[in-house]
């Protein structure tokens, strides 16, 4: 059913007459005419009675329009909040920080952002071409023009072990003592600095031995709690079961860092401050 009809049987009713509902539709009589009798063999009943001096609603154009006005409403309602989705910005957020996007939201007061599950990689690329307003990451290299970066938190690397391995009793390990035990590494970027860590082991001319890949950030923390290796790649700050500990490295290794990016052209200007707010207090 065309909504229109719906539109013109209302202004009907409301001028009590096709001549004055034409005028304020600002369309031919004889194309409202038309258009009326089409919607009422459409619903198979008569909507007005017709007279000389105008139309009045049937008992049926009465429940009709009842009826259909809620629909109507409801189905405006429905539109405004669908265009107004579209018109929210939306955040990439890379695997393993939820409790950073968490905060970034709380920091929000008139901005409401659409999440989209996001490897830094693929955030950049949709940044830079506008598909996506702005990123929360890990540390990437070079940026296009136009992709700005913010420095949210920087974490020192931890080993994450499970509190019954051999190892967790120590208070710092080297990576010498690391290299024989299987490393749970991720499938992607979805957690930065995999290739940072082997790339320690190799300057120390240790070969580390690899243990499974993980799918996602959830994925390396339930490998780790099931005893099938160690891990280098979540964060202390995050939420981890209490069976697991992080034990802390004694070489240096370069640090995790989450990063907020943004494009410059986007207009976000809340969401930057309250990223600013996040790297202050973080």
């Amino acid at each position: 059913m065309d909504l229109r009809y719906v539109r013109y049987a209302m202004a009907i009713a409301r001028a009590g007459s096709l001549r004055r509902a034409a005028a304020a539709l600002h369309i031919a009589q004889p194309t409202l005419s038309e258009q009326l009798r089409a919607l009422e063999k459409e619903i198979g009943v008569e909507l007005f009675s017709r007279s000389s001096s105008g139309v009045t609603l049937t008992e049926a154009g009465e429940a009709f329009l009842a009826r259909a006005t809620v629909a109507l409403d409801a189905f405006e309602r429905a539109v405004t909040a669908a265009r107004s989705t579209g018109e929210r910005p939306r955040l990439g957020v890379a695997d393993g920080l939820a409790d950073v996007a968490a905060r970034l939201l709380s920091q929000l007061h008139t901005v409401h952002l659409r999440m989209a599950p996001m490897g830094t990689a693929e955030q950049i690329v949709s940044i830079a071409d506008g598909a996506l307003q702005a990123g929360l990451g890990y540390a990437p290299g070079s940026l296009p023009r136009g992709v700005g970066r913010m420095l949210i938190q920087r974490f020192p690397v931890r080993v994450l072990l499970h509190r019954e391995h051999h190892l967790a009793q120590y208070e710092a390990l080297s990576l010498a003592d690391l290299a024989a035990e299987p490393l749970i590494m991720p499938e992607s970027d979805a957690v930065a600095g995999a290739r940072r860590f082997l790339e320690g082991f190799v300057r120390h001319r240790l070969h580390p031995r690899l243990g499974p890949s993980a799918a996602t950030h959830d994925q390396v923390v339930n490998l780790v709690e099931e005893g099938t290796g160690y891990a280098l790649c979540v964060r202390e700050g995050a939420t981890v079961p209490g069976a697991l500990a992080f034990v802390p490295i004694k070489e240096d290794v370069p640090p995790l860092e989450v990063v907020f990016l943004w494009n410059r052209q986007a207009g976000v200007h809340e969401l930057v401050s309250a990223a600013r707010h996040l790297a202050r207090s973080g």
